[in-house]
């Protein structure tokens, strides 16, 4: 091939990369909103139970009658409030904080603006394995989340904590998975496509 034909190849190489960085981008942005709000309705399932579990442990202890129902209904309800302020809280302060991938953005924006050289390919493949690694952490963060809302959904729809504690682990345990071979599936493709960049210097 000559220069020309290897500069028009590596153009391309190029052209496709920030193509698929820029799908990839989407992506990303897309899994980080899920992921705050499940991290948001995870926490405000957490203060639930433990709101209404306190209180219930406390009417049971200290009221004795037909009030107890009463009393454990303004406890649900209680505990629902305080559950929902809670999420609703996080998942704004969430919301509100810098995005995780904002330099791979400015980076796409940049390239996509005008002629993009092979280092720009480079930086771009860089932020994307670290993007990767990132949605690695908050993915396993996330299958921890979906563990505890396994075992709180479980635990209170089945009133067992055993059968509730083994949900929690193997939902816990699936997604972990999936987030880590997630991750090896992207890492893979980081280094052909970091391979490709080199091979067209």
């Amino acid at each position: 091939m000559t220069s020309e034909q290897n500069g028009e190849a590596a153009d391309k190489l190029l052209s496709d990369m920030v193509q698929d960085a820029d799908e990839y981008y989407a992506r990303l942005n897309v899994q980080q909103f899920n992921q705050t709000r499940i991290y948001a309705a995870v926490m405000g399932s957490v203060i639930w139970f433990a709101v209404f579990a306190g209180l219930g442990i406390a009417l049971y202890f200290n009221v004795k009658g037909p009030d107890i129902t009463i009393d454990l209904l303004w406890a649900f309800l209680t505990a629902v409030a305080s559950g929902f302020v809670t999420g609703a809280i996080m998942y704004l302060v969430r919301r509100q904080r810098a995005s995780k991938f904002a330099n791979l953005g400015a980076l796409l924006t940049k390239m996509k603006q005008g002629r993009v050289s092979s280092e720009d390919g480079l930086h771009l493949m860089d932020l994307m394995h670290q993007a990767a690694l990132t949605m690695r952490k908050q993915r396993l963060d996330s299958a921890f989340a979906y563990g505890v809302g396994a075992f709180i959904l479980v635990s209170f729809v089945g009133l067992n904590p055993g059968f509730g504690g083994l949900a929690g682990v193997v939902t816990y345990l699936y997604f972990r998975f999936e987030a880590l071979r997630e991750y090896e599936k992207e890492d893979e493709r980081y280094e052909v496509a970091k391979r490709d960049i080199i091979l067209s210097l």
